[in-house]
């Protein structure tokens, strides 16, 4: 009976004594600032401070900027007179060119050198010379030409359209052979029309030879009405 009692005291005991967690929060009364030594300064000096601290900052960046950009400046200067020699240079080699090829006579069978090249070769700019607007118009004409062909071509449809327009095809060209006698029907009709002028030719030989004798015999009955008369 002696342990019940501090047991149940301990069991109590130990669920009011867990870890506690979190806590409240702490805020500190000492708000004036102090220096590198500990000494109380005023929050002004504080402020200044800073500012001159941070406009020494921001002046030591220009100037490392500055030297950093003067080294670009100078290559730029370098890499600007780099281009004007080599534009001289290539416009001196292109007029060397030029003169020789104007001093070279011409063989058969001679191929022009990479040193020959001229922009005179190279097609003009529309926006730079008369020759340039001529060469547009006159590119323009077999645009105009492609696209008229493109119209005149017939699109094909569904199966009852390609049959009837390769129907009307063969229809055209069988008239054509027809007006030309070259079909078996145009052949046919051809003998049939030379018998036919035959026949009449034989028709009309025989009756010119049976005029005169029809003639001959109505002649002595006109005589005799002459004399009744």
């Amino acid at each position: 009976m002696a342990g019940g009692p501090s047991a149940s005291v301990r069991g109590r005991a130990g669920k009011y004594n867990k870890p506690s967690r979190g806590g409240g929060k702490k805020f500190s009364r000492e708000l004036q600032p102090v220096d590198a030594d500990g000494n109380e300064i005023s929050m002004w000096a504080a402020n200044n401070a800073g500012d001159r601290s941070d406009a020494e900052e921001e002046d030591s960046e220009e100037d490392s900027e500055e030297d950093s950009d003067d080294p670009d400046a100078a290559k730029t200067a370098a890499g600007a007179e780099n281009r004007d020699d080599r534009k001289a240079l290539k416009k001196a080699r292109k007029e060397a060119a030029v003169a020789k090829q104007k001093l070279r006579t011409v063989e058969v069978g001679d191929l022009p050198s990479s040193d020959d090249e001229s922009d005179d070769d190279m097609p003009a700019n529309p926006n730079h010379s008369k020759s340039a607007r001529k060469q547009t118009q006159a590119e323009v004409e077999p645009v105009d030409e492609i696209a008229e062909g493109v119209e005149k071509m017939s699109v094909p449809g569904n199966r009852k359209e390609r049959e009837a327009a390769e129907a009307a095809a063969a229809k055209e060209r069988y008239m054509k052979l027809h007006a030309e006698g070259k079909t078996d029907q145009a052949k046919a009709d051809i003998a049939r029309l030379k018998l036919i002028r035959e026949q009449r030719a034989a028709d009309a030989a025989r009756r010119q030879a049976s005029t005169p004798h029809i003639r001959m015999e109505r002649s002595p009955d006109s005589a005799a009405r002459l004399l009744n008369l």
